[in-house]
């Protein structure tokens, strides 16, 4: 589903109501589409996501000679990483995660690769690559730290050092990479931020056959010469996305959510804990979630350091809080989609509900009836996305401008709100 240039949306103060299946992890999606081209054989993915950062996976796996099929419960892709040209180029669009996943796999195949991306993907650093590809025996150039960045192989292996404070995306790119080196590889990481998606990644490579032992997630020993093995893979659903719609219910609503994982080794599943702090209450049966809002919100604290692409729902459920919540780590926030501490300080104020940083890295936010009117995504998925869930209680309509940014992780987002209830228009 692409949603159009330019759109804006209006999105009136609504109850949502109703049941509905929580999306699929893009984070999971990608992460399998990269082991089944590394996989030499036929993978099955069933209920993969559609969001604009899956399909520039896919179309990067496919450049690099994985054959896709599209499937009646997804697709299935014939992995073989060999017999490719010399040189390629790779486009992954906006996608962070797509690209420094990809990168080391890049560098453990012969030949040059180049890649590049659009927009805000073009100021998010890349620079760490260059010392870890040259540790591992591959180049790597950026451009003074960022892309376009060039990339030439095989890596062979050996002890490669990494700073983990520019996130987990680096490692994940390592760990995928690594295991095809003809030595054996250790990763040593110092101030490791996100752990949780080492552990998706982890748990997906163990699926595709890959043994990697973690070391209290500061060392990691990767034998070499390993093989991925081709598998069928149902896709966990989303908790990042769903966290929007459990906060929408939280604030405004009576829903039933399906699909989600108790067990999921995804970080923003934390989300629970936060509703809980704030006095929401929840039924789980299974993998089936039902949660109405209550009469009142209290504030919260909450350390979002390792999960913190759940800013932006915690925020809004902070604004409609009764007295002063407080988020932390708000430094993850400066290199994504935009910069979310200032959109998200941006978006709450112009809606009357007082937002600042703390001095201790935290967005402080003492909550009040949000006053509604006309905010810019800032071409942020996420942004777009609090924008929605914060007028579902709002005085007023919130006018969304540059609303299909929501289309990089959940472009289905307005429908499935619609289809619980909330009124939405688009104006011309």
């Amino acid at each position: 589903m692409k949603l159009p240039s330019n759109l804006q949306a209006r999105v009136h103060p609504s109850r949502l109501e109703g049941s509905t299946d929580a999306p699929p992890s893009k984070s999971y999606t990608q992460r399998a589409l990269l082991a089944s081209f590394l996989a030499k054989g036929r993978s099955e993915l069933v209920h993969p996501g559609e969001s604009e950062d899956e399909r520039h996976m896919l179309e990067a796996i496919r450049q690099l000679g994985a054959a896709v099929e599209p499937t009646n419960e997804g697709w299935a892709i014939e992995g073989d990483p060999t017999g490719l040209a010399n040189e390629r180029d790779l486009h992954m669009g906006e996608s962070g995660l797509g690209i420094r996943l990809i990168t080391p796999v890049a560098a453990m195949l012969p030949g040059t690769t180049t890649l590049t991306g659009t927009g805000s993907l073009l100021q998010r650093p890349m620079a760490p690559f260059e010392e870890a590809l040259r540790e591992a025996g591959g180049q790597c150039r950026t451009q003074n730290g960022y892309l376009p960045l060039k990339v030439q192989g095989p890596l062979k292996g050996g002890t490669v050092h990494l700073d983990g404070s520019h996130g987990s995306q680096f490692l994940s790119g390592l760990l995928f990479a690594l295991p095809l080196a003809e030595k054996n590889s250790r990763i040593v990481v110092e101030n490791l931020h996100s752990k949780p998606y080492i552990d998706m990644t982890l748990e997906v490579l163990k699926q595709f056959g890959i043994q990697i032992k973690n070391h209290q997630h500061q060392t990691f020993y990767i034998p070499g010469n390993q093989e991925y093995r081709p598998t069928r893979i149902k896709m966990e659903a989303d908790w990042s996305n769903a966290a929007f719609l459990l906060t929408g219910a939280a604030i405004h609503g009576d829903i039933t959510l399906k699909g989600l994982n108790a067990q999921s080794a995804q970080g923003d599943r934390k989300i629970l804990e936060a509703l809980h702090d704030s006095g929401v209450r929840w039924t789980q049966k299974q993998s089936t979630y039902s949660l109405y809002s209550p009469k009142e919100l209290s504030a919260f604290d909450f350390d979002a350091t390792d999960c913190p692409d759940l800013f932006p729902p915690l925020a809004v459920l902070a604004a409609y809080a009764k007295g002063t919540s407080s988020i932390y780590g708000m430094h993850r926030l400066r290199h994504k989609e935009s910069n979310r501490a200032e959109a998200l300080t941006d978006l709450l104020s112009a809606n009357g509900i007082e937002a600042g940083q703390g001095n201790h890295n935290e967005l402080i936010i003492t909550g009040r009836q949000p006053a509604g009117g006309t905010f810019d995504s800032r071409n942020d998925h996420r942004i777009a996305m609090a924008a929605a869930i914060l007028a579902l209680k709002a005085s007023n309509p919130v006018v969304i401008q540059r609303a299909e940014a929501v289309g990089k992780s959940f472009p289905a987002f307005y429908e499935i709100l619609q289809k619980l209830h909330v009124k939405i228009h688009y104006p011309s």
